[in-house]
């Protein structure tokens, strides 16, 4: 208890010798990538033209929901993310494509090529509308235990009102990160800021059509997680 100790991990943080999945030097033939995201609330996707985009010199790939190889899924509990959109889109900044291309400013260039139609659809952007349309994200749970309509009944005072408050997200400040490195046949190592590897192995494995076995994901540290990086550090894996 009188001993001083220092975290095993101290050196390297304070002297910057720790390395995190940005820090990971990769090879000068990686592609720059881009994610294509809906415009729209609720829309009906009708048509996504990507020959002009593909046909721009230096963009290797464009990709849509049709070019995915296993599951387009990466919900590991409720069974309803897509990895990309593909018939409907439901929030604005769902991903609908990604690009390859060999610089940053070729994947904004074929961004502006893609020709996205869209059919759109009546949005529920409140609690109060979703309530009201019955538009619920599941079954309704409740915690209870012994005869609460009866124990407020007989109380004394009965204090009612309505508590709302806001989602906020972790204040981590290493923020999603993922490397994913292609290997011998369907081998893939994956670098990932993830709380949850197993996780990111399974969904990643899914959402290619390969088997877990092929699948590494190797987490060297966090640079914060707080339960924020448990399951959304899929997406940026995948």
């Amino acid at each position: 208890m009188t001993e001083e100790k220092f975290h095993e991990s101290a050196y390297k943080h304070v002297s910057g010798e720790a390395v995190y999945v940005d820090d990971i030097s990769v090879s000068e033939q990686l592609l720059f990538g881009k994610v294509v995201y809906s415009t729209h609330a609720h829309a009906r996707i009708k048509s996504i033209h990507t020959k002009e985009a593909k046909a721009l010199s230096g963009v290797k790939a464009v990709l849509t929901a049709a070019d995915i190889p296993g599951e387009n899924q990466m919900g590991p509990v409720v069974r309803d993310e897509p990895c990309l959109a593909g018939n409907e889109v439901q929030f604005i900044g769902q991903a609908i494509a990604l690009i390859a291309a060999e610089s940053e400013e070729i994947c904004r260039k074929a961004e502006r090529l893609l020709q996205i139609e869209y059919e759109p659809l009546p949005a529920v952007l409140t609690i109060d509308e979703a309530i009201k349309q019955n538009a619920l994200l599941g079954p309704e749970r409740k915690i209870e235990r012994g005869e609460p309509a009866t124990a407020l009944k007989e109380a004394t005072h009965v204090i009612e009102g309505e508590l709302r408050t806001g989602a906020q997200e972790h204040w981590y400040l290493e923020t999603q990160a993922a490397l994913c490195l292609p290997g011998e046949d369907d081998e893939m190592m994956v670098y990932s800021s993830t709380q949850h590897p197993s996780e990111t192995q399974a969904v990643v494995a899914e959402v290619l059509g390969i088997r877990r076995s092929d699948v590494t994901v190797e987490v060297r540290r966090l640079g914060g997680g707080f339960g924020g990086k448990e399951t959304q550090a899929n997406h940026i894996a995948v």
